[in-house]
């Protein structure tokens, strides 16, 4: 009988493992640690299985970030902005009490903490972020700060 393996879950968890190592490790050579990699500059980072997947958009004034985090309450997320504008949403799936004692057959969900993190680009007004989270899918949006004045002027040379 063969066993089926899906190939996402398999090599997706030795790739945040060694992604997780890695960095830890060799923090310059990883790309979590490495400005401009990915859309927008952004740096990611994942902690704890797959919940926590996100999307982060642009338009002419904000930045839209969608991030699934199915059966997961809104009491168990938090979301913070830390130094270098960097985005943190962090939670935890409960495990239901009646799945505990069961004969299970296939176990594919994933409980317990998760931690995701990206860096925003240098624009997004992280004091005027907005948060509302509704069927599984919390939806953060960043206003964009206006470009800066030129603040350029003319010296006279004596």
């Amino acid at each position: 009988m063969a066993v089926f393996f899906p190939r996402d879950s398999v090599f997706g968890d030795l790739d945040r493992y060694f992604n997780a190592f890695a960095s830890d490790v060799f923090p310059s050579a990883t790309p979590a640690a490495s400005a401009g990699t990915g859309a927008a500059g952004t740096v990611s980072r994942v902690r704890g299985g797959t919940l926590g997947r996100l999307d982060l958009a642009e338009t002419d004034n904000s930045y839209v970030i969608h991030a699934d985090l199915p059966g997961v309450a809104k009491e168990n997320v938090s979301v913070s902005v830390g130094e270098g504008n960097v985005l943190t949403i962090a939670g935890e799936r409960q495990q239901n009490s009646e799945t505990k004692d069961s004969r299970r057959h296939i176990v594919e969900r994933s409980y317990g903490r998760f931690e995701r993190s990206v860096r925003l680009p240098e624009d997004a007004d992280v004091d005027k972020v907005q948060a509302k989270m509704a069927d599984g899918v919390l939806e953060l949006s960043l206003p964009k700060m206006p470009p800066p004045e030129n603040k350029t002027r003319t010296i006279t040379i004596q």
